[in-house]
């Protein structure tokens, strides 16, 4: 009787860890429910801004701009999306998808952009959530160990 009370409470123990991972997941979730921004600059000055909303029903919704140096004659005939702005080619980006929190790994894939090149529809990623608070989003791509800081926009 004994072998069997000590199987249950391991049983219960198991039960009250794998519960309490979801919570913690949960708790995350809401923690980076909302929109992050941040910008980077590449070596050859190309500059990329993004600002992207995880939203509390697993959607999300990005939206950018990539910014590069163009000569000061360069002519662009009308297309949608693209500007020549103080020198600088400039093409406005969107793109939307789903979202889910597991384990402490943020998962994200795209389902709709305007910039396949760089975000393909069907592009997935996981990113190990590291510290998020009231101002900062830092997280890790799994699979490369590259490291993230998201800024939050009010």
């Amino acid at each position: 009787m004994l072998h069997g009370a000590r199987a249950a409470l391991a049983f219960l123990a198991m039960c009250a860890l794998l519960s309490g991972c979801g919570s913690s997941d949960e708790k995350l979730a809401g923690a980076v429910t909302g929109t992050w921004g941040s910008r980077d600059v590449a070596s050859d000055d190309v500059i990329v801004e993004t600002e992207f909303t995880l939203l509390p029903a697993g959607r999300m919704n990005w939206r950018g701009q990539l910014r590069m140096l163009v000569p000061a004659d360069f002519a662009l005939p009308d297309r949608p999306r693209f500007e020549v702005k103080n020198g600088r080619l400039v093409y406005n980006f969107d793109a939307s998808g789903k979202w889910a929190m597991k384990d402490g790994i943020l998962h994200t894939r795209i389902e709709n952009s305007t910039l396949p090149s760089l975000m393909p529809v069907g592009f997935a990623a996981a990113w190990r959530i590291r510290e998020v608070n009231a101002r900062e989003l830092i997280y890790e791509s799994v699979p490369s160990g590259r490291t993230r800081v998201e800024y939050r926009i009010p």
